[in-house]
């Protein structure tokens, strides 16, 4: 398994919305919930709106 890395600045984004997202959901949340979180924002954002009109929407 190759290990990601990432440089300093988005680290502290990353970290920065983290933090934000913890407060939101007042619950015990890491880094891989968030990421979860962005990558399901994402697909519904792009293959949602892809889906809505390949299915004549």
């Amino acid at each position: 398994m190759k290990i990601l890395q990432i440089d300093n600045t988005t680290y502290k984004r990353l970290q920065s919305l983290l933090d934000e997202f913890i407060s939101i959901k007042q619950q015990d949340v890491d880094m891989n919930d968030l990421l979860n979180e962005l990558i399901d924002n994402y697909q519904e954002s792009h293959w949602g709106a892809l889906g809505a009109g390949a299915g004549g929407g």
